[in-house]
């Protein structure tokens, strides 16, 4: 499978092997989890199974990160709910495009991870919860700051703080 952007060229998807879609959702506060409800109908009525990808609002977040955590998770369960494959959980968190500069951590994001695979395991145990994929970079040294954090040590950084225990798989990119 792959990120799409439309089931325009569904027929060369499937000629391609692809039985899998990935596509981007972006929450606000407030929007309801009906929200993703015509991406997975799409995916469905074209033969794919769907993985949302589910990013938030930096801005949002920045505000009151745990409140917004709390808030992010519930309306993933409600997600989850809608019956999707797969749920990835942000997308690209260790750069500032992504995630509030001064933020950046990846032991505040396995918090989020956790309330999210909460969320979603109560509400449809059989959804797969894949933490984001962090952006590919060498940017940071091999590190992580508050403004960025290398992919490398950003999934090392997860797994101290437990990832593991509160996901089914890493999500990662290869660009």
């Amino acid at each position: 499978g792959g990120q799409v952007f439309g089931f325009g060229s569904s027929q060369q998807m499937r000629q391609a092997g692809m039985t899998w879609a990935k596509v981007q959702v972006r929450y606000n506060l407030g929007d309801p989890p009906s929200i993703v409800q015509g991406a997975i109908n799409e995916a469905r009525t074209n033969g794919f199974r769907v993985m949302l990808s589910v990013v938030g609002s930096p801005e949002q977040l920045r505000a009151n990160p745990g409140q917004y955590f709390a808030q992010f998770a519930q309306f993933l369960g409600g997600v989850a709910q809608l019956g999707p494959e797969a749920i990835e959980v942000w997308n690209e968190q260790n750069i500032d495009r992504e995630w509030p500069a001064g933020l950046i951590n990846p032991a505040s994001y396995t918090q989020m991870l956790s309330a999210a695979y909460q969320a979603i395991k109560a509400a449809n145990p059989r959804v797969l919860v894949i933490s984001g994929a962090p952006a590919p970079t060498g940017f940071f040294g091999g590190a992580c700051t508050p403004n960025g954090c290398d992919d490398d040590a950003y999934i090392r950084g997860m797994a101290a703080n437990g990832a593991a225990n509160v996901m089914d798989c890493v999500g990662i990119h290869y660009n």
